[in-house]
Parts: C-alpha cells; structure tokens; sequence
C-alpha cells in the first residue's frame, strides 16, 4: 500500500514540480489528474521518467469536468467517452495504473436513475475494452449523494461489476462521498472490488478539506485499508496558490493516522 498526492493539492504548479514536491515531503506516487497536465501542456514522456528517477508510482484522475457519458444527448455521451480514451492513452504513456474515472450523470433533474444504468454499463464496457488492450486497469469512482448523481451506494458496485464483467475494472471509494450519517468503515466493508482509495475530511458544509480539519475519525477507516484491503490511498483536496501547506499537512495527518497515533 502506498500513499500517493493527489496533483490539485498543488494545483498551481506544473507536474513536474508536483512530483519534486511530492517527492521531498516524503509521498510515493503521485494521482496525476489529466486536467492539470492539460493546463500545463507538459510532456507525459518526461514525466514518465522523472517519476521513475524518483521513485514515485502514478496513477492518473481521468478528465471529469464537463462530461458525461450517460447523457441523454448522444454527441455528449460520444465526446465524453473519446475523452475518457484520452486519459487511457494518457496512463499507458505514463506507465499509470489505475485511471480513475467518474459515472455519468442524470440529464433531467428528477429523473429516474434506472434510465441511465444501460448508457452507464455499456460506456464502461467500452472503456474497458480499450484500456484492455493496453494494460491499463481503471476504477470507477463511487460518487457523493448529491442532485444528478446515481453511482453512489456500495450495491452499484456489485451490480455494475455483475453487468460489466471485465478483468480491469474496479472502484475507486471516496471517503468523502459517503454520507455523515454513515460510518466510512462499514460503507467499505460493502464495497466490492476496490482497486484505489481517496481520502479527505470533510464537515456539514464542505468536502475534500484537509485531513484532520473535519468531524471524521479516520483512524479505524485507515486501520482496515492497511490490514484488510491494502490498495493505494491517494489524499485528495485543492489548493490554488502555489502554496505546500495542505500537501505538506496531509502528508503528516496521514503518517500519524497509519501510526495510530491521530
């Protein structure tokens, strides 16, 4: 199990400074979120190596903002898809595994999730398929409780693994994203095949904040991954200045939680 950053904890640098900085406060890998690199418009190739030079395993944050590959609009549902296929090509560069991927969403407000399950399976069969064919593995993301959202409880992930039954795929669990009237740890126990981690804090009215800065205690969550599950956990957040406080920060929450010690 390892401990990656998640790249929008410095989301003002460029990658290659997010893997030096990464590497200097002492995590080993890096969520490369392909957003962020569009927006630098580095070379994934000098990444690739600069991340072998230090020693850093990645992963990749599939591009989420804007798509939606269960929209009712077939031309969105297609270009959301071939940018997905993007950020497969962009992980097999990269040698990054896995992609991290987010479900579509319901178009109409108020409409019933069911009529999306059918777009939702066979988007995700097609990129399987052509993450497939190049050794990539890629972990649907199991999303918060909010309007619009349908992938969002323990038993989607066995159904869609039951509809989609590729070799590749897994679920991402968000700490985050699951309820404050819930407990984390038996949200996960439910959970089937996860294949990567997020984490942050979150309170009433925000999430993905620093850890030890919400209501949560994360202490029997972080016990179970590290005993049970033993997948990679990558720290999620934002900060937009060119700052290293919150990846700094995090880093330290998240050694003293794997130590018991929180």
């Amino acid at each position: 199990m390892k401990i990656s950053l998640s790249s929008p904890l410095l989301f003002a640098y460029p990658m290659e400074e997010v893997f030096q900085i990464a590497h200097e406060i002492g995590y080993q890998g890096v969520e490369v979120w392909h957003f962020q690199l569009l927006k630098s418009d580095e070379d994934p190739r000098k990444l690739r190596k600069l991340a072998r030079e230090l020693g850093l395993s990645l992963s990749v944050h599939a591009l989420s903002w804007d798509l939606n590959f269960t929209s009712k609009l077939e031309r969105v549902r297609e270009a959301s898809l071939e940018m997905l296929e993007e950020s497969i090509v962009l992980a097999e560069i990269l040698e990054a595994n896995p992609v991290v991927f987010h479900p579509g969403r319901i178009t109409i407000p108020g409409d019933n999730p069911e009529a999306y399950w059918k777009l939702l399976a066979s988007g995700v069969q097609r990129l399987c398929e052509f993450g497939l064919s190049r050794d990539i593995e890629l972990a649907l993301e199991i999303m918060e409780h909010i309007s619009k959202e349908f992938f969002i409880n323990p038993e989607d992930s066995t159904r869609i693994l039951k509809e989609v039954s590729m070799p590749n795929l897994g679920i991402t669990f968000d700490a985050a994203h699951v309820p404050l009237n819930l407990d984390p740890l038996e949200f996960l126990k439910q959970v089937e095949g996860v294949r990567h981690i997020h984490i942050s804090d979150l309170t009433p009215e925000k999430r993905h904040i620093a850890l030890g800065t919400g209501v949560r205690d994360f202490r029997p969550l972080v016990k179970y991954i590290l005993d049970e599950i033993k997948v990679d956990i990558a720290i999620e957040g934002m900060e937009y200045q060119r700052d290293t406080w919150l990846a700094s920060h995090n880093k330290q929450e998240m050694d003293r939680l794997l130590s018991g010690t929180v």
